[in-house]
């Protein structure tokens, strides 16, 4: 009889399971667009990240353009049906006038990864231009004064682990991708910045620093700090849905590396797209 009842109760738990993997699996049924997030340095470095890099580069030598060349190869393969860029759409205009003049007038060597891999690819598909999908943050404490600001961040206490300056080690991890980008390959540096570690990485530094200091019951470091940044990013993975008008597209997103790791967990969870990885089309 104890038998019995073990082997009733398996085939209960089995069938719940095979019931639940069904219920999953029914998430994902048909076809789904394809998105493909492609995490970049920016070729021409604007100021406005919070590493400034020291190392040169130019995607105007020679030798440089060959190494692109060998990219948009591989990324014209995979066939983008559309191309995203990190830039407002409130700007949309300017890129569709710019794309229509381009490569004309020496807009060519122009260094920005929306010229360079962005237009460069679109032409060669023959895309009628690329589209703005980036969007501004906003933290819970958006609305308060600068004063207070800076009064609340100077009045949190350092929480039990913020013992390491954790800003100097994520700054050498910064420094050291920014010097290998000089003698790697582009290819090379694409997939790197791109792989699940790296990106895991790179999500760290977000996890650290004011988000664990102040007692208990004080979040300002999660409400005036890091909300902006996931906020900022929920409002990317919107607008990349939103380009999408069949099962059949496939999107290509071309932005900076620091927005890769939480637009990966987002697409990968969507369960209207599929995530495609970077070192599938790169390698």
């Amino acid at each position: 009889m104890r038998e019995l009842t073990r082997l009733f109760v398996l085939m209960t738990f089995a069938t719940s399971s095979l019931g639940a993997q069904d219920g999953i699996a029914s998430l994902r049924a048909g076809r789904q667009p394809q998105v493909l997030v492609l995490g970049t340095f920016h070729f021409q470095d604007a100021g406005l990240d919070g590493y400034k890099p020291t190392f040169p580069f130019d995607i105007r030598t020679p030798a440089r353009q060959r190494e692109l060349e060998q990219v948009l190869e591989l990324l014209a393969a995979w066939k983008p049906t559309r191309i995203a860029v990190e830039s407002r759409p409130g700007r949309q205009a300017q890129l569709d006038s710019l794309f229509r003049a381009f490569p004309g007038n020496g807009m060519d060597t122009l260094r920005n990864e929306t010229f360079q891999i962005g237009f460069r690819l679109a032409r060669r598909l023959g895309l009628s231009g690329v589209s703005a999908i980036d969007a501004p943050a906003r933290s819970l404490d958006s609305a308060m004064t600068e004063a207070e600001w800076n009064r609340r961040e100077a009045a949190l206490t350092p929480g039990p682990l913020s013992a390491t300056d954790w800003d100097a080690r994520f700054a050498a991890l910064y420094r050291q991708d920014d010097s290998l980008k000089t003698v790697r390959s582009l290819r090379e540096t694409l997939v790197h910045l791109n792989s699940p570690e790296r990106l895991r990485a790179g999500h760290g530094h977000y996890l650290v620093g004011n988000l664990l200091n102040g007692a208990v019951d004080e979040h300002f470091g999660a409400d005036g700090f890091v909300s902006a940044w996931y906020n900022r990013n929920l409002k990317i993975y919107s607008n990349i849905a939103r380009l999408i008008r069949s099962d059949d597209e496939r999107v290509l997103v071309i932005i900076g590396a620091g927005h890769a790791s939480i637009l990966r967990e987002l697409l990968l969870s969507s369960p209207v797209v599929r995530y495609v990885s970077v070192s599938d089309v790169l390698r």
